[in-house]
């Protein structure tokens, strides 16, 4: 299959994502800046977080312009080491929180960071263990798919190993559920276009399920945010981020005119950001927010349905469900229609690694959509057949 042009369309939305985030973080910035250094005694400048963020998104460009030109392959070759090395960050990431490390930096008790101090940002290991796994998972289902051996320990032995690993050191000792979550559906969607047989998608199912019920059973604070969910506990967060966006009725407040962001509503900056769009643009931002999620997912799960590799047509779904499902858990837990998980909206919320990573994993799905099949070759070989009749017609004639 011949080389062709890129879905830039997709990195045209991603950037449109990136620029309304930039601007929300403009308006609220110096509420959130004043607040924090009101309740938290911090020194932060009216300008801190639009500076720190207008860095993160050029970063996050690069990294995306990085993943396109970086070769799948070379990468691919590589999944497996990426995989437990980032199981090895996480680990010492958890390691070294409890030990006070400088290092490491710890929120509410969840130790999640490296602290990089030459460029004054945090890295979150689990960010590489979600590109690493994508990786490692779509080369696994590949080469046992080639060899028959789908619904054997050849296949799951390894593949239920990244799940372990997550649950184990994102899950369990990082208390990050939201990302186990992300890192599950990514194994699961893989798995289900992959071929995997549906009797061991059903066993492997109930296995996830009931490790679910014991990481929310094990920890009070998930606890707590369920019975918040509910009705019976606290509820705090829920009921501010439905104030927010209902305060900004069908169009909004407008810029700098937020009232939630003065410290009335948690992670205004990076959870909460959604809410600070209705808020600001109302039901109409909102919903445009939502169409461009809606029109960049389903730009790249074409791509991954176009592609003839079938190793990369898996890490194209695995993004779909990795971008997907951090959509849907934010804004779902923003509206109460699920119990509330910290976790940040894509290309959205203030932060880095995030969307450092992402951005990444976006960009080499569109490297890989200039591989993808396309309707003009149909319309080539097509008019190329037209062309032979339209010769032998016109043989024909003259020879009459």
């Amino acid at each position: 299959m011949r080389k062709h042009k890129t879905d830039k369309i997709i990195a045209l939305l991603v950037i449109i994502l990136m620029l309304i985030s930039l601007v929300i973080v403009y308006a609220i910035g110096g509420r959130v800046a004043v607040a924090n250094n009101v309740a938290k005694g911090k020194h932060f400048s009216d300008l801190y977080f639009f500076t720190h963020h207008a860095v993160t998104i050029g970063a996050s460009i690069v990294a995306m312009i990085i993943g396109y030109k970086l070769p799948y392959k070379l990468l691919a070759k590589i999944a497996k080491k990426l995989f437990w090395i980032s199981v090895v960050l996480c680990l010492m990431v958890t390691i070294l929180g409890r030990l006070n490390a400088p290092i490491v930096t710890c929120d509410l008790g969840a130790c999640r960071a490296f602290w990089v101090p030459i460029v004054s940002a945090g890295f979150a290991p689990v960010e590489l263990l979600k590109i690493s796994a994508a990786l490692y998972g779509a080369y696994l289902i590949k080469t046992r798919r080639q060899d028959g051996k789908l619904d054997s320990k050849e296949f799951w032995v390894p593949y239920a190993t990244i799940f372990a690993c997550t649950a184990v050191f994102v899950g369990g000792f990082q208390k990050d559920l939201g990302s186990t979550v992300v890192i599950s559906m990514m194994l699961a969607s893989m798995a289900l276009v992959g071929g995997v047989p549906v009797k061991s998608l059903v066993l492997a199912g109930c296995v996830l399920l009931l490790s679910a019920v014991v990481l929310i059973a094990v920890a009070p604070h998930r606890i707590a945010r369920i019975s918040g969910w509910e009705g019976d506990g606290d509820s705090y967060h829920l009921e501010s981020s439905i104030i927010t966006f209902g305060t900004g009725g069908l169009t909004g407040l407008g810029l700098g005119n937020s009232i939630q962001a003065s410290g009335y509503l948690p992670e205004s900056l990076t959870d909460s950001i959604f809410s600070i769009v209705g808020e600001t643009w109302g039901f109409i931002g909102a919903s445009l927010v939502v169409i461009i999620f809606a029109l960049l997912l389903s730009r790249i799960l074409r791509v991954s349905q176009q592609t003839e590799d079938g190793e990369q047509s898996l890490f194209a779904v695995s993004v779909f469900a990795w971008i997907v499902s951090h959509v849907i858990i934010n804004i779902g837990g923003m509206l109460g229609i699920i119990p509330m998980k910290g976790i940040t909206l894509p290309f959205l919320s203030y932060g880095g690694t995030s969307m450092l990573f992402v951005a990444f994993a976006v960009g080499m799905v569109i490297q890989i959509s200039g591989w993808t099949k396309r309707k003009e070759n149909i319309n080539e070989d097509s008019s190329s057949r037209w062309g032979q009749r339209r010769t032998r017609h016109a043989g024909s004639s003259r020879r009459s």
